[in-house]
């Protein structure tokens, strides 16, 4: 079996020696070494005034939402292609969900869609757009629409360490956003992930939101949450933030890869030229035929994803479904994912490669002679 995706991990004597320090220390958590030089680094890497690490990307989302301390029933628009994750943090929020269409060609949230449902919500809120597959957002188009209505604008960037807009690292972009390091993503800590923000306020409030909403004194000045990242799982997400590059660079290549191979057969997610996404999945665009190219590498032993399921279509989520999203349930119609990680060797790319073109000219020669096999 390929997998949809593996962690890069580092050699596992590199890992044991960070082990052996924090043995040393008896320092397993409450924001020790490990968890703030992994802060520091991030900040560095970024170019962003705070990192905060937490226990999950979930727990990011949540307390990410509470800083903002927007009050309950407050709008969140956020994109319905995206995974549960996101919406589930502005629910335990207390906010509305307003779910937008995304552009068709890059998934990500659609700007000319926000301003249409932000004049429908006149009250001010916060928009949480998704940096799909870790393609970067209309930054410049949100950012203009969340201003003129008086939203805050905060990312999900669980796919997004690495990515990059117009030169500036994802995460340096919104008022504060979200990475995740759990074991699918190119830079993971088994489980973690990062809030950043460069707004010092909404900074000291992570601060104490990730920490019960005390600091130190044991008298919460906030409702806050355990949201500690463990010594373990920081030096796990050290040595592999001192990777990023090498881990992005590996990604670009494979898309590359399958991009020569594939060539026109199937179409792929848009990427501005300016900007530079890390591909943490790898979506062929494959109409009417995706069901059956699904099926074919299935029986190869090729694992795929169909991703995201639109979450109005949900039925957690229904209930906040008000009004048509045609890109989206198009994008979910026609995409699907395949392998892609560091070490998928050529011999599994050329069965997956092989596998979906053989697929493609068989369900064209049926649709030219009905009844072919």
């Amino acid at each position: 079996m390929i997998p949809i995706t593996r962690p890069t991990l580092p050699p596992l004597e590199e890992y044991a020696a960070l082990l052996e320090r924090i043995w040393d220390s008896r320092m397993l958590s409450n924001f020790g070494p490990f968890a703030r030089q992994l802060e520091d680094q991030t900040r560095d890497y970024l170019g962003v005034g705070h990192a905060a690490v937490v226990v999950s990307g979930d727990i990011g989302l949540m307390i990410a939402l509470s800083s903002l301390q927007l009050p309950t029933g407050s709008p969140c628009f956020l994109p319905s292609f995206t995974f549960n994750s996101t919406v589930n943090a502005v629910l335990w929020n207390g906010l509305t969900p307003v779910f937008v269409d995304v552009d068709a060609d890059t998934f990500t949230m659609s700007a000319e869609d926000l301003a249409l449902a932000c004049d429908r919500e006149p009250r001010p809120g916060v928009v949480l757009a998704t940096h799909v597959f870790g393609n970067p957002c209309d930054h410049d188009g949100l950012r203009a629409v969340a201003d003129r209505h008086g939203h805050r604008l905060a990312y999900d960037a669980a796919h997004g360490y690495g990515s990059l807009r117009d030169g500036v690292h994802v995460g340096a972009l919104g008022d504060v956003e979200v990475f995740s390091l759990s074991g699918t993503k190119l830079v993971t800590s088994a489980e973690g992930g990062l809030v950043t923000t460069s707004d010092p306020v909404v900074a000291e409030r992570i601060g104490y939101l990730r920490a019960y909403g005390f600091q130190g004194d044991y008298s919460s000045r906030y409702v806050g949450i355990n949201g500690k990242m463990s010594e373990l799982h920081a030096a796990l997400g050290l040595l592999a933030l001192a990777e990023v590059e090498v881990a992005v660079a590996d990604r670009l290549a494979l898309l590359r890869a399958y991009r020569e191979r594939l060539g026109a057969a199937v179409g792929f997610q848009r990427v501005r030229s300016r900007d530079r996404s890390t591909h943490k999945d790898i979506a062929l665009r494959l109409g009417s035929d995706r069901a059956a190219v699904e099926a074919a590498l299935t029986a190869v032993g090729v694992q795929t994803k169909r991703y995201f399921r639109p979450l109005h279509d949900m039925p957690a989520y229904r209930r906040w479904s008000t009004r048509p999203l045609p890109a989206t349930d198009e994008v979910y119609e026609h995409v699907l994912c395949v392998p892609a990680f560091s070490g998928l060797d050529e011999a599994g790319l050329s069965l997956i490669c092989d596998t979906v073109l053989r697929t493609l000219q068989r369900a064209g020669a049926a649709r030219v002679c009905p009844g072919a096999a």
